[in-house]
């Protein structure tokens, strides 16, 4: 890797080195919790630390956009404006616009669909929360004496909290100190309301480039939803957006009732099968190869159609990551587009919760650690195929002047200075007690015995996200219309983005919850007996008939509807496990079985 000036980016804003130094990535010295924004914000205990973050994210906001320490800087190290961020390129293969992209590198420095995806993101996060750790100091300061020193040391103190979106609080709906224009503080000055700045972030440039008249945020009040999957345009002068209506303002109603519906139906059911992977590329990220394997595992990947499955065939976190930007940015909104999200302040407390799963999922699975992969989206600084492993650079993130942060630098995050309360309570103890509690907390439904689960297996590149892939159970002309309420949706499979071909995604969505509310029964029988050898279908006195029985409803940002062929789906499967007899939250690995297939 190597330090930039080139100005040959067909983009606005060139980035290149700091005047004020390097940004380099440092730890914190003394060891605090990152905490659930409910109690952040709700709790008294807390309020000097919520005083200053609302102050502290405000003046990053404020900075100039130039400064490579100013918010515009750091959202934009995940996509646009695919540009050198504090001059961090790879000297070898120089990111270009145009042949780069078209032959469907990704121009953000974030991982996607690899092992890094996780890992990359830690220090990525440690980057915006040290920034606003320094700001918070530096404020403190400023409070009269009978005040300083409570709000010195709640700067000491102050992470970066996480919205917990799976927690059952969040049916009733997203967090009022998301929503709300303005609040209130006590700053050096005394009470007084503020801007809200954890809403919205108003862009200081434009964000990419205008769209055809009509669906551009100038245009409104007729603002219309882009009808093609290009990146939304923002105008400088103009804030994120969460489902934006013809006026171009947030309609909140439909953010909370999407929220509300997908934490039962998705969030919770991607977490507890989550936490029963144990193998780290199977947990990591969301891509598999045309033979379904892993992206990079050469010696091993899903089992074959008529073997018995284990937890292999369940869903990656990323995949549960995925939902979550389409669910809360939903049609319009910034956070559904991976080129975007940066820059709505969500993405951080999204992303601090996913650093959140993954330290609790190393608790659960302590001597589990990632093996090598390739990078097949590529980024800024990864070719396409670029082999990773745990001392891949974490570009941009500088650990010093002239070395970046490794995955291996990172693994524990003790070491960085932060930690999560339940990281904290089960610390020492034998990781099955986590896991149990975990699977507990998670649990999607009160529904023992067996567990149904529907497998897509997704091309990605046949259509370029961000979309959706819905599955109803027993509702055959269910369309693209078909409403998220109706009681035959079962849960979705996201396409946030992925330009490069011959790439596939698995996603795989619990439909047991479904089956019990139709009334289908939910016994199974020996499926060796049941399988037609010829076609990999149950025969017709078995539980499913894939064809007839699960329709997948592949649905564009806007609503509009595309065939499953049209949509990259390769194939549907379906599958079942066991609860265990004793503790009912564990699913019994070895009792899965195959229900039959349908390849498109």
């Amino acid at each position: 890797m190597g330090l930039s000036h080139s100005s040959i980016y067909h983009s606005s804003h060139v980035r290149s080195v700091t005047t004020s130094g390097p940004v380099i990535v440092e730890p914190f010295s003394d060891l605090y919790p990152r905490l659930d924004i409910w109690d952040f914000y709700i709790n008294e205990t807390y309020r000097p630390q919520f005083d200053l973050f609302i102050q502290s994210y405000q003046s990053i906001y404020d900075r100039p956009y130039e400064d490579m320490r100013s918010f515009y800087q750091v959202a934009g190290i995940h996509g646009l404006p695919y540009t050198a961020y504090d001059g961090v390129v790879d000297d070898e293969h120089e990111y270009n616009n145009d042949t780069d992209w078209a032959k469907g590198r990704w121009g953000g420095y974030c991982h996607h669909g690899d092992i890094l995806f996780a890992t990359w993101h830690r220090p990525y996060m440690l980057l915006i929360e040290s920034l606003l750790a320094k700001e918070a100091k530096q404020i403190a300061l400023q409070y009269p004496d009978n005040e300083k020193e409570k709000y010195v040391e709640a700067a000491k103190q102050l992470r970066h909290p996480y919205w917990d979106w799976a927690d059952e609080k969040s049916i009733k709906g997203v967090p009022e100190i998301f929503l709300t224009p303005e609040i209130e503080i006590n700053s050096p000055q005394g009470k007084k309301k503020v801007k809200n700045p954890l809403k919205s972030y108003t862009l200081p440039v434009n964000l990419s480039y205008p769209l055809e008249k009509g669906q551009n945020p100038t245009d409104k009040p007729n603002y219309k939803i882009p009808n093609k999957t290009y990146n939304l345009f923002t105008p400088a002068g103009y804030p994120t957006v969460r489902y934006p209506n013809s006026n171009y303002e947030d309609q909140n109603d439909l953010l909370n009732q999407n929220v509300s519906v997908y934490v039962s139906k998705v969030f919770r059911p991607g977490l507890y099968q989550m936490f029963h992977i144990r193998n780290y590329l199977h947990f990591s990220n969301h891509g598999v190869r045309s033979d379904d394997t892993q992206i990079g595992n050469i010696f091993g990947g899903h089992p074959a159609p008529l073997e018995i499955v284990g937890s292999a065939h369940f869903a990656s976190f990323e995949t549960t990551h995925d939902v979550f930007h389409l669910i809360f940015g939903g049609p319009g909104g910034h956070m559904a587009y991976a080129d975007l999200a940066g820059f709505d302040p969500m993405f951080y407390f999204h992303h601090v919760n996913i650093d959140r799963l993954f330290a609790l999922w190393q608790g659960v699975f302590p001597d589990s650690w990632m093996q090598q992969n390739v990078a097949r989206n590529g980024t800024y600084t990864e070719e396409i195929d670029t082999v990773l492993d745990e001392n891949t650079d974490l570009t941009p993130f500088r650990k010093t002047k002239t070395k970046f942060w490794k995955s291996s630098d990172i693994r524990y995050i003790e070491k960085l200075g932060y930690t999560y309360p339940q990281v904290e309570k089960f610390k020492g103890q034998d990781p099955k007690k986590l896991q149990t509690y975990l699977l507990e907390l998670y649990k999607p439904d009160p529904h023992y015995g067996h567990r149904f689960f529907v497998k897509l297996t997704v091309e990605a590149g046949k259509l370029i996200g961000p979309y959706s892939i819905r599955v109803f159970v027993d509702l055959k002309n269910a369309t693209a219309q078909t409403p998220i309420t109706s009681p035959h949706f079962a849960g979705l499979v996201t396409m946030w983005r992925n330009t490069n071909k011959n790439n596939f995604v698995v996603g795989t969505v619990d439909i047991t919850a479904t089956m019990e509310r139709l009334g289908i029964r939910m016994q199974t029988y020996n499926v060796f007996n049941e399988v037609n050898v010829t076609t990999g279908l149950l025969n017709s006195t078995a539980i499913f008939d894939v064809k007839k029985d699960i329709n997948i409803v592949p649905t564009l940002l806007n609503d509009q509807g595309v065939s499953p062929k049209e949509a990259g789906v390769n194939k549907v499967e379906i599958f079942s496990f066991e609860h265990d007899k004793v503790n009912q939250n564990f699913l019994e690995e070895n009792t899965g079985q195959h229900h039959g297939f349908v390849k498109f």
